[in-house]
């Protein structure tokens, strides 16, 4: 089965530098399909697992999970999605209104942000100045 895979993939153009030679041979050929196995193995791994990152909410050490670009993570499936059109556009627009309204708050909000960042030194979060 394994041998029927890797021609496949040869014919498809997966394995570039691979000649009939290699194919043919059993110890070249073995070492091929353990390279390939590895390699799918790493790729299916790294698709599954998901990035996470130390957040503080509400004075608590959280994780959260960090998406690729254009998704976002939605915890009933366990998963990152696509973000849709329509999300996009509400999400610029309350974008534009919170701006507007942090423009009157900024002084608190400086006074916060340097309390959060005193707060993520002192839990060994952030390096000090």
């Amino acid at each position: 089965m394994l041998k029927e895979l890797v021609e496949i993939s040869y014919q498809n153009g997966f394995f570039d530098e691979v000649t009939e030679d290699v194919l043919n041979d059993e110890e070249q050929f073995n070492a091929l399909v353990d390279a390939f196995v590895k390699e799918v193995v790493n790729r299916v791994g790294i698709v599954n697992e998901l990035r996470k990152k130390r957040v503080i909410r509400g004075k608590k050490l959280k994780l959260r999970v960090i998406c690729p670009q254009n998704k976002r993570y939605v915890p009933s499936k366990k998963q990152c999605v696509r973000v849709s059109g329509q999300q996009k556009m509400l999400k610029r627009r309350a974008m534009r209104k919170a701006a507007i309204k942090k423009r009157g708050k900024k002084a608190m909000i400086l006074r916060k942000r340097i309390k959060s960042l005193r707060k993520r030194k002192a839990m060994g979060l952030r390096r000090g100045r």
